[in-house]
């Protein structure tokens, strides 16, 4: 039997999160070459050495900067300036209510940010909210954390990942949870019209109850499985699915489900469709196994 205190996964989680930067980008721009010539797209990725352009004629292609004059409508914008813009941020608000016999109300608020430090390595941060009433009575209220840093290698098809999560669910007992993790994975694709990877990591799960049930514990092993794929015009679908399974208790595990379907408005706002479903093999006294949530958001990508 692994047993890690409370101290220890402190220890585990602050080790984790020393590798973690924040620096998050995403910017659009004409780029003017030392040769005269002038390309124009999404700046999507950004290193010391290159630039990587989505361009609508040739899809995405690198620039070396050292046959970059200048980017922008002057030259005043310097290759320094536009790194500082460079970010890659979004988020998501929904709110459903419905009234009659019943009075429901739903609100959502999801935030997440990457940055695409050099070539080879990135640094993630997701957070999210979600709160419920019926009749003037809450039931459900829930928040989740991540912060993650990945550095690829082997032609950037592999990766290893160090992550730390943290959550609250208040109706299904959990005060708070925290998992530090890290892993490896493999991308399969990594496409702006498909990408599909899969994941493998090892981590400490702590869970403080909101009952008397006693603080818990445990090494688990993390696999995940990921995809995205366009759809018509710039619409796109994505599964993420990712497996808590303990290593002390056979047969206990945690299971995350998020389907989303994203079609675009315009360069900046998105409605995004979003199948969240989680199950716990082993929930604690008086709470369910099961809960989905469908969620309905408009996106506002800066």
């Amino acid at each position: 039997m692994i047993a890690f205190d409370r101290k220890c996964l402190v220890k585990v989680g602050l080790i984790l999160s020393s590798f973690f930067i924040w620096q998050i980008y995403a910017y659009s721009e004409e780029i003017h070459l030392k040769n005269g010539d002038t390309v124009s797209g999404e700046i999507i990725e950004q290193s010391d050495e290159n630039i990587s352009l989505k361009t609508e004629a040739m899809g995405t292609i690198i620039i070396k900067k050292d046959f970059v004059e200048y980017i922008g409508s002057a030259k005043k914008e310097t290759l320094a300036q536009v790194e500082e813009k460079l970010w890659q941020r979004e988020v998501s608000l929904g709110y459903n209510a419905s009234s009659g016999n019943t009075q429901n109300n739903q609100f959502s608020l999801k935030f997440s940010a990457n940055r695409k430090i050099d070539q080879v390595s990135e640094f993630t941060l997701k957070g999210d909210i979600y709160y419920s009433s019926s009749n003037g009575r809450m039931d459900a209220q829930k928040w989740q954390g991540t912060a993650r840093y990945a550095f690829s290698f082997w032609e950037s098809k592999w990766y290893n990942f160090y992550k730390i999560e943290s959550d609250h669910d208040r109706f299904a007992d959990i005060n708070y949870r925290i998992v530090p993790s890290a892993g490896v994975g493999y991308w399969f694709s990594d496409q702006p019209d498909w990408k599909a990877m899969v994941e493998l990591g090892m981590g400490l799960e702590y869970t403080n109850f909101k009952s008397d049930t006693k603080d818990n514990s445990a090494a688990i092993l993390i696999p995940r499985a990921f995809f995205e794929k366009k759809l018509f015009a710039d619409s796109r679908i994505s599964q993420d699915i990712i497996l808590y399974n303990s290593l002390e208790a056979i047969g206990e595990y945690r299971l995350h489900s998020e389907t989303s379907l994203v079609n675009p408005i315009n360069d900046k706002l998105s409605l995004r469709l979003s199948l969240i479903a989680d199950y716990n093999s082993a929930p604690p006294e008086d709470t369910k196994k099961r809960d989905v949530r469908f969620i309905s958001a408009l996106t506002y990508t800066f």
